[in-house]
């Protein structure tokens, strides 16, 4: 119901907007270096042998239908941020999300947000409309699709805490499915999208009450200070590479008890400011990052008895078993 009364407040200009890139035909290109994809995480990667930016469902359902005809594997991808991509790159296609990239006011407390926009772009909306519930989000990477899918949080929030509904792509059923809440299955870095074999389109955002703007931002400004300090935003990372275990662990805690700050493999390195993020230092290839994270979980697991859970999303084929 919800849904439909958001379609019904779309503008006119919208509707014709939407209509003329129906229209058009997303342009597939063939061996493109993933390393220039993923500026804003790593870095790294080789070619895939396609890639195409969609901008909405139909564009979807086309890259879905070339991949499937070409019988190759695809995948999806935001900004890359939460990637580590094969040196040797990806044979198949990448679909990639970043031009899905609207943000539409649904009411005084609602907003509906596309795949493919940034969550900085998202907080920033959330605050200048005086709602709480993002800003300590606020310094984390990545597009919404991704963020959802993983149940991206920090300190006391979690990206999931105001959703209210999420519209997929089905892959298995080739249409539009409205997914409500309650049927997500959010949990600690984890939600039903990890597994379905599905592709977020949008997301809708519900806020309780009103903060004042001032307030939001100071709470903003708090947060980014301490990630300034406590983590290596500043380097070519993906953020935190390990889950924290259960039991009350933190992964950050075990890596540094089992000796491994500043610990290094080619240009790849643990941070000396925050154990749990991996940084290219300049000239790291993705199988140097691999080898960190299989020597890091062979250590705490020898030390502690520990098997520590990936964060980040391993795409293409690597030498380094983990």
């Amino acid at each position: 119901m919800q849904a439909q009364k958001a379609e019904d407040n779309l503008s006119e200009e919208k509707l014709q907007e939407n209509q003329s890139i129906d229209a058009q035909i997303p342009e597939i290109q063939e061996n493109v270096i993933m390393a220039d994809k993923t500026k804003n995480g790593y870095g790294i990667g080789g070619a895939a042998d396609y890639f195409v930016a969609v901008r909405c469902a139909k564009d979807i359902e086309y890259s879905l239908n070339f991949a499937q005809k070409k019988n190759i594997p695809y995948t999806i991808l935001g900004n890359g941020t939460n990637f580590l991509i094969s040196d040797k790159g990806f044979r198949g296609l990448v679909i990639n999300t970043q031009r899905m990239d609207g943000i539409i006011p649904l009411s005084k407390n609602s907003i509906r947000v596309e795949a493919g926009v940034n969550i900085s772009a998202l907080i920033r909306e959330a605050i200048q409309a005086k709602l709480p519930g993002l800003e300590e989000l606020s310094g984390i990477p990545g597009t919404i699709g991704g963020a959802v899918a993983m149940n991206a949080g920090a300190y006391s929030q979690t990206i999931s805490d105001n959703i209210t509904q999420i519209c997929i792509y089905d892959c298995n059923l080739d249409k539009e499915v409205i997914i409500p809440k309650h049927k997500a299955r959010f949990a600690y870095r984890d939600s039903t999208f990890k597994e379905k074999n599905c592709i977020i389109l949008w997301v809708d955002f519900e806020f309780s009450m009103e903060i004042k703007f001032g307030v939001l931002l100071a709470r903003q400004g708090d947060v980014i200070k301490k990630r300034k300090a406590d983590q290596p935003i500043e380097g070519r990372c993906c953020g935190s590479i390990f889950k924290n275990p259960k039991d009350g662990y933190s992964a950050w805690k075990l890596i540094d008890d089992a000796g491994l700050r500043g610990f290094s493999i080619g240009g790849a390195q643990i941070s000396e400011k925050h154990t749990n993020f991996i940084v290219n230092t300049g000239n790291a290839t993705a199988e140097d990052v691999r080898k960190i994270i299989a020597e890091v979980r062979k250590r705490v697991n020898e030390k502690f008895h520990i098997l520590l859970e990936t964060e980040v999303v391993f795409l293409g084929e690597f030498d380094t078993q983990i």
